[in-house]
């Protein structure tokens, strides 16, 4: 006999969300609002000289 899921009754109360589902729905709803800000990325590319104190003793 094959297991099926059990169809959802008028009087069947509602399962709680998974808690992971949970913190998804609210960081995507931050995302998708307009006050969703960019975090500055630390490792980011900067175009400085590299090496500097070497090339001042020189």
């Amino acid at each position: 006999m094959i297991d099926t899921p059990r169809r959802e009754q008028p009087g069947d109360a509602p399962l709680p969300e998974r808690a992971d589902l949970t913190a998804w729905r609210r960081r995507h709803a931050l995302r998708r609002s307009s006050a969703a800000q960019p975090v500055p990325n630390a490792r980011r590319y900067r175009r400085t000289t590299k090496h500097r104190k070497h090339e001042q003793d020189s």
